[in-house]
């Protein structure tokens, strides 16, 4: 890592020794690619007008939250306050535990669409959690965080350790095992400055050990390897009459991918990520309100050396990058329950290197809430982006010994988009026991081979509580990318479903069972980049889990974990490969 890297890292993060600080402080997420995906930019919005719920209930009661749902295992169903129709729900998280690319996953379950976002993981499935709140869980089988009161000061901790054999760690075909050790604490803490202030923060921070090899892990020059989870978030909450303000600040530190498929252990680095935003949601009458963000987000790539050699295993500079994104989003809804807005806005992007190049991206259009009754919800949203990227001329190096191949110096692509976008959600809870929810629609996103990606998908979700004590989640996808251009592009066509069955076996032990499949077809736009990596290939990929949580007491659970693993190549130069997990996990809630 470079002196220039520590510089900005030590700068930006914020909460390394400010956790220590705020212990006795607590918070409360953008989804893919703020500022460039239109759908994932609204759900910004929705998250910023539920935080704004949220805090009001919390200025009014005492701020303590127990959880958001409690099992009955007497009855066999989950009962608690139920969340605002509309709001993304944990139902379908186990049966995606899988496939969800989280850190080491190993499953090659990556969209195409989400593949250059560095603020989450470029998952099939849009993640449960929001803008504001970390990507995990430290209590999945009990009834939410545990909560301590002091004062005036609300915290709430949890704490996970883990410790893994991985076969397989660089996910290739000559595997090398190791033995893993994963520690993370997660704070959930604020402080009701005044009636109308409000500091919070939420976070899950810690640390990878590498027992065996430490050298193979996927970015950092020591022995431990740092993990900052997407949406940890320090945030600062105004209520000034009408209108209320978040500043925030969010970071974080985790693995990536270089491609959408990361076959190969260098295709996988570390990302840095910072976002400084302010975002105002102001209530201008009883009929319309207007929502604005501003966001500055610093990303860089971490690469790691050799502990030998001291050189660098791979270079990843490339994709480091700096945007600024200025959106809006302006709704009307005369009822109070359906609602039809405005949305739409700029981001301006520049790369560190010029691999790939800087440019200017928009989009505006029309989206329309509604729910029907108080079992369904409906999300619409349609409109035009426009990306303007600058020129870029190809450039290579050309060896003068045999075999003459080129290596690229940048994507080579000089394509911009004018194009339509749509998407539509369906959330339906069908009685107490069943709830489904459908996504499909058609937009583009920022690229790291290309200058971007055009993508139609749909995800279709279903979890059903059968009989006394059980979950059944079932879920599915589809997704049709094309890059937009150069030596590296591909056309996509992946597909799989996942599936999931937890049984509670007592009020204290909980059984769970899932299984994956995975397709990915990548075929080369034109002969012209058969030079380049971006070529033909298709493959396959199976992965099963089984687990065994045993709650030990109301504030900690102990779980055994399998993943088991099997990629198959079925055309294209890459090797398919197994992978084996065994783990052993504490969740302790304070």
């Amino acid at each position: 890592m470079s002196s220039t890297k520590l510089n900005v890292m030590s700068k930006s993060l914020w909460f390394l020794p400010l956790a220590v600080v705020v212990q006795w402080f607590s918070v409360p997420s953008a989804q893919a690619q703020y500022g460039v995906s239109p759908s994932q930019t609204g759900l910004f919005f929705d998250d910023l007008r539920e935080r704004q719920r949220a805090e009001k209930a919390a200025s009014a009661a005492s701020g303590v939250r127990d959880g958001d749902v409690t099992y009955d295992y007497e009855s066999g169903v989950y009962r608690g306050d139920d969340a605002p129709m509309g709001q993304r729900s944990t139902d379908f998280e186990s049966a995606r535990e899988v496939a969800r690319p989280a850190v080491r996953s190993g499953s090659a379950a990556y969209a195409a669409r989400t593949v250059g976002d560095y603020t989450n993981y470029a998952g099939q499935y849009t993640s449960p959690t929001g803008f504001f709140a970390p990507t995990y869980i430290s209590d999945p089988f009990l009834n939410g965080r545990r909560n301590l009161k002091l004062g005036p000061i609300n915290v709430g901790f949890g704490l996970y350790q883990s410790f893994e054999y991985n076969d397989n760690i660089t996910r290739s075909a000559t595997p090398q095992e190791d033995v893993i050790s994963s520690t993370l604490l997660s704070i959930d803490a604020n402080y009701q400055i005044t009636q109308n202030n409000r500091l919070s923060l939420s976070t899950a921070i810690g640390v990878d050990r590498y027992l065996m090899n430490p050298e193979l892990a996927p970015y950092g020059e020591s022995d431990f390897v740092l993990n900052v989870l997407p949406g940890s978030t320090l945030a600062f909450d105004i209520k000034a009459g009408p209108v209320f303000i978040t500043a925030y600040n969010r970071v974080s530190i985790r693995p990536a991918a270089q491609n959408d498929f990361a076959l190969s252990s260098n295709q996988v680095f570390g990302v840095f990520q910072n976002d400084t935003g302010l975002a105002a949601n102001w209530q201008i009458n009883s009929d319309w309100t207007l929502a604005m963000n501003y966001m500055h987000s610093i990303s860089d790539a971490l690469s790691s050396r050799d502990p030998v050699t001291g050189q660098s295993r791979s270079n990843f500079n490339n994709f480091s990058r700096v945007t600024d994104s200025l959106h809006g989003s302006l709704t009307y809804s005369p009822t109070g329950t359906w609602t039809a807005g405005l949305e739409g806005g700029s981001t301006l992007i520049s790369y560190d290197q010029q691999f790939n190049t800087g440019g200017l991206l928009n989009n505006i259009g029309l989206f329309f809430v509604l729910p029907v009754g108080s079992t369904t919800y409906i999300r619409a949203a349609a409109g035009y982006q426009n990306f303007s990227f600058d020129s870029l001329p190809l450039a290579m190096i050309i060896p003068l010994a045999p075999p003459f191949t080129p290596t690229f110096l940048d994507t080579g692509d000089n394509s911009d988009l004018s194009d339509f976008y749509y998407s539509l959600t369906i959330s339906n809870q069908l009685n107490s026991r069943i709830s489904q929810s459908l996504t499909f629609g058609h937009e583009s996103a920022l690229n790291v081979t290309s200058n971007y990606v055009t993508a139609d998908f749909l995800n279709y979700g279903m979890s059903i509580i059968a009989w006394k004590g059980s979950k059944i989640s079932l879920s599915g996808y589809v997704e049709s990318a094309s890059m937009s251009g150069g030596v590296f592009a591909q056309d996509l066509l992946q597909y799989g479903f996942d599936a999931h069955l937890s049984h509670r076996l007592s009020s204290r032990m909980l059984f769970g069972v899932g299984y994956h499949y995975g397709m990915t077809d990548a075929v080369r736009q034109t002969s012209a980049n058969a030079v380049g990596p971006g070529g033909d290939g298709d493959f396959e990929q199976h992965a099963f889990n089984v687990d065994l949580t045993y709650v030990l007491t109301s504030k900690c659970n102990l779980s055994f974990g399998y993943r088991h693993f099997i990629t198959n190549v079925l055309s294209g130069g890459a090797a398919g490969f197994d992978q084996n997990r065994v783990i052993i996990a504490l969740n302790y809630n304070f």
